[in-house]
């Protein structure tokens, strides 16, 4: 009977070492070192991000419940939140304002964020669409985080739509009389000139109905501001028309009508009083001296 040779058991190999573990700091620093940067949307950092939130949500409330008294310790906390979301890689690389000059851009980008803040979190739309609306030749904005590193805003300018001139100082403003820009970088000596105290805010509807009205348009000097009730149109030629204090607007279009089937506004007149509703009262140029309001 022939021998039947065992074969030998195959020697089991010792188990790897366990890697070795590191700490979340240990983690970053070596990604750090080794170039390895760790994803936003990787589960680890997504954590870090909901800590980073939750914990200045916590800081923050809790600074702001104690009283002012604790305004540095509330701004510290939210320094040490955006320092630690800048380190995860939360950075701001980009603040994007299309469509304007190179100088407004920059405008935008010193008021977008919280001075010394440079996160994604610091970056919150309604709070950069404050800022940004805060400056004066700002319509509106809309703000857009284009993760991980970008915040976009979308500007629409106020359009110069009158020169206001109050207390010494001429001003290019739109038509609710916000101001545009200062008259010393933009004069805008084409627009109609606003002349007295509250005189911008309060020429909305007639600047606005002047666009519809050609040949009183075309030939505006100022409107002057009378007693902060009303305004007088100045014209060219010297001639003065006595706008009313309520629905301006109807008076400047009636006046627009007789122009068109009298040629009013192209003779020799110096005022024409409008403050009665349907009722006209002309003072030809040669006679007239008054300058009641």
């Amino acid at each position: 009977m022939a021998a039947v040779k065992r074969r030998s058991a195959p020697r089991r190999q010792a188990p790897p070492p366990p890697p070795p573990k590191y700490s979340r700091l240990e983690a970053i620093h070596r990604a750090h070192q080794s170039g390895v940067g760790l994803a936003p949307n990787t589960p680890p950092a997504k954590s870090m991000l909901a800590g980073i939130i939750l914990f200045s949500g916590v800081a923050i409330a809790g600074a702001a419940f104690l009283g002012p008294q604790l305004y540095d310790a509330r701004e510290a906390a939210a320094a040490t939140v955006d320092a630690a979301a800048t380190a995860i890689g939360m950075r701001v690389h980009a603040i994007e304002a299309p469509g304007l000059d190179p100088a407004r851009q920059d405008e935008i980008r010193d008021v977008a964020l919280p001075e010394g803040r440079l996160s994604m979190l610091a970056a919150d739309p309604d709070d950069v669409k404050a800022r940004v609306e805060s400056l004066d030749w700002v319509a509106r904005a809309e703000v857009q985080r284009l993760w991980p590193s970008t915040v976009r805003i979308e500007v629409v300018r106020r359009e110069a739509m009158a020169r206001w001139q109050e207390n010494g100082m001429t001003t290019v403003v739109d038509a609710a009389g916000e101001r545009v820009h200062d008259a010393g970088g933009y004069t805008g000596e084409a627009l109609p000139l606003l002349v007295g105290a509250g005189a911008g805010p309060a020429a909305e509807p007639v600047l606005r109905a002047l666009e519809n009205l050609p040949a009183v348009r075309d030939r505006l000097v100022a409107l002057v501001r009378i007693g902060d009730r009303r305004f007088d149109a100045r014209l060219e030629g010297g001639v003065t028309v006595m706008l009313p204090e309520h629905n301006p607007v109807a008076a400047l279009q009636e006046l627009e009508g007789l122009h068109r089937s009298h040629r009013i506004l192209d003779r020799a007149v110096a005022r024409i009083d409008l403050r009665l509703a349907h009722v006209m009262a002309v003072t030809p140029a040669a006679s007239s001296a008054l300058n009641g309001a």
